[in-house]
């Protein structure tokens, strides 16, 4: 009886968590229960009953736990951008736009305010009649104060009209402007991506633009996502709290006083020169990298068209065709060793 309970593990202590974020993964859950329990490899009774409401909350829970994760990480991390549009849409009340870690980071933060109640639940997805009656007693009210002016002058009710639309122009022209300047990155992008989370300060690494792509060429020993093998030099930086870079010297690399997301490109170890980005072609071609001279490019041209490949003009490309050449994977072992 003594060995035995000399093996036994003492259980890990349940997370305790925030009274807004168990009452917002408690909302997240009604109305996915089967999509989160797939996720999670769950099995639960068809009922969606507060039993299996209760379970799939105890696994999130144990998830974040054994991960070390936060809200947001958990979100951006494991649900798909199409639920977390939608919840932010039905049970949030706002917008739906960006990816998954902006997204995350949207409901993050009204998931932050220990009085958070979400919409109620409307089985079709659309604004529930609460909000809708909510806005309609609103602009009852809005017409209610503007018949009152009326009484008090026609005149001024023109004149602060004219300010009204004055002040509406002028906030469109400065909207249309910061969308010129600041582009939203595509979540639905085909290639792999992921997310980290940079803490306030420097980022710590340096980028540089080959073709539409801004790539890591060094990293600093200061950088605080680096230790964990997050970030490597030749990866592909996507967008920076959900933005796309648009300079090497662009201000969202700049220092922050506020913590960051950064999505970053899945790393691409094909073979298969076709299936890297342009920009990671270049790079690789510029750093005289092993897996540069022996990578097969007999489609390159194909997809990024032969003045690309002119330009990129692969080592093996006129003595095998763009094909591996023999021998070549075994030097390419030896030269990672």
């Amino acid at each position: 009886m003594s060995r035995r309970s000399s093996r036994r593990t003492p259980k890990k202590a349940a997370l305790s968590l925030p009274t807004g974020v168990s009452t917002g993964l408690s909302s997240l859950i009604d109305g996915n229960e089967s999509t989160i329990a797939s996720m999670l490899s769950v099995s639960i009774s068809q009922n969606n009953d507060n039993t299996t409401k209760t379970k799939l909350m105890t696994a999130l829970t144990d998830c974040m736990a054994m991960n070390n994760l936060s809200a947001e990480a958990l979100l951006a991390r494991f649900f798909h951008v199409g639920l977390l549009r939608s919840y932010c849409e039905s049970r949030l009340g706002v917008s739906s736009k960006g990816n998954e870690a902006t997204l995350a980071a949207r409901i993050a933060r009204a998931w932050s305010k220990p009085n958070f109640e979400p919409l109620p639940k409307n089985d079709d997805g659309a604004v529930n009649a609460a909000s809708k009656s909510s806005s309609k007693q609103a602009s009852d009210g809005k017409k209610k104060g503007d018949r009152s002016k009326e009484v008090d002058g026609s005149t001024k009710k023109r004149s602060g009209e004219q300010k009204q639309n004055d002040n509406q122009k002028g906030g469109d022209e400065k909207k249309e402007s910061s969308t010129k300047k600041r582009k939203v990155w595509a979540s639905n992008e085909p290639r792999p991506s992921y997310t980290v989370t940079a803490p306030p300060g420097q980022l710590g690494f340096t980028i540089k633009q080959y073709s539409d792509d801004f790539i890591v060429t060094d990293i600093s020993p200061s950088c605080a996502i680096q230790p964990q093998g997050k970030l490597r030099t030749g990866d592909v930086i996507l967008a920076i709290d959900g933005f796309e870079i648009t300079s090497e010297d662009d201000d969202i690399l700049q220092q922050s006083d506020n913590s960051r997301v950064i999505t970053i490109g899945g790393r691409v170890i094909s073979m298969n020169a076709a299936e890297h980005s342009k920009g990671s072609l270049l790079y690789m071609k510029e750093r005289g990298m092993p897996m540069f001279r022996i990578m097969d490019y007999s489609s390159v041209g194909e997809r990024y068209g032969e003045e690309f490949l002119e330009e990129l003009n692969p080592p093996n490309r006129g003595k095998s065709g763009g094909r591996l050449l023999a021998g070549a994977l075994s030097s390419f072992s030896a030269g990672r060793k």
